[in-house]
């Protein structure tokens, strides 16, 4: 789970929200919900305001929140794919011998 998506379950949680309910507040489906909370999808800059009105929480942390979810995901997969291409480099390099 993310960051992002904890801060969003505890916040909905403390106010005695259920998912639905957050969901019908936002006007989106309680999967998408469930995909931000569990999944640790990241919404759109205008959605995660919308979700910090609703969950009476500071839209700025929420903002902050799910920015640093984005750039870890962003420097993860940035990561694994020079690792990867790393590795195939070596291997060729392995191979020429």
């Amino acid at each position: 789970m993310s960051s992002f998506g904890i801060l969003i379950k505890q916040s909905r949680e403390n106010r005695g929200l259920t998912v639905r309910a957050l969901a019908d507040a936002i006007g989106k489906s309680p999967g998408y919900i469930s995909r931000i909370e569990v999944r640790g999808e990241i919404p759109s800059v205008e959605l995660v305001v919308e979700l910090a009105t609703a969950l009476g929480g500071d839209a700025e942390r929420f903002l902050e929140c799910a920015k640093n979810d984005s750039m870890e995901r962003a420097t993860n997969e940035v990561e694994t794919k020079y690792q990867d291409a790393l590795a195939l480099f070596r291997k060729g390099k392995h191979d020429a011998r």
